[in-house]
């Protein structure tokens, strides 16, 4: 089923039995390698090269300083955390441990949002001086996550604009080419 992966999955840590084990049955990883906490993981001998966290926000720093640590490469799901103090925490010890760090903003890799990089970049429209983006969440998404779903209390997650809007901030500063 996901034999396109350029990498191979060879452990699992979800505290959901029913996540985790179909994970395990998509991937064939062993049961030696299947966990219900990742604290588990970041006790054992290092056995991959990085790690995807994909925890609840709130959660993001603790497996992502531990692993660093580790030296394994971290992938976070966005956002990277949600306070200032824990990205820097995770920045510094991935920098620490000579680790590389990514946080997953995928919209950069569309094929509309890499044509308008594209324009920008050539100078196919001029300087950009000005960018005004709208994020249209639905109703129907709105009340879907942030109302009854899992980010409908900041206190176990993260407040909308950036578990949302997270993707959007870094378009523009993509767009932006990082400039100030």
């Amino acid at each position: 089923m996901w034999t396109w992966l350029p990498f191979q999955v060879v452990g699992v840590a979800d505290p959901k039995p029913f996540a985790r084990e179909k994970l395990r049955e998509q991937h064939q990883i062993a049961e030696s390698n299947t966990f219900e906490d990742w604290r588990i993981v970041a006790e054992r001998e290092k056995f991959a090269d990085a790690v995807i966290i994909a925890t609840p926000d709130r959660l993001h720093k603790d497996p992502a300083v531990a692993f660093a640590r580790r030296g394994y490469h971290v992938l976070l799901e966005k956002p990277m955390a949600v306070t200032a103090a824990d990205c820097s925490e995770i920045v510094s010890a991935c920098a620490q441990s000579a680790v590389m760090l990514a946080v997953c903003h995928v919209l950069r890799y569309d094929p509309a949002v890499r044509k308008i990089k594209e324009l920008i970049g050539c100078g196919a429209i001029g300087d950009v001086v000005h960018i005004q983006h709208l994020e249209p969440v639905g109703f129907y998404h709105f009340a879907h996550s942030f109302v009854r779903g899992n980010w409908r209390n900041e206190e176990e997650s993260s407040f909308s604009l950036l578990a949302k809007s997270c993707h959007d901030l870094d378009l523009i500063h993509h767009w932006a080419g990082g400039r100030r």
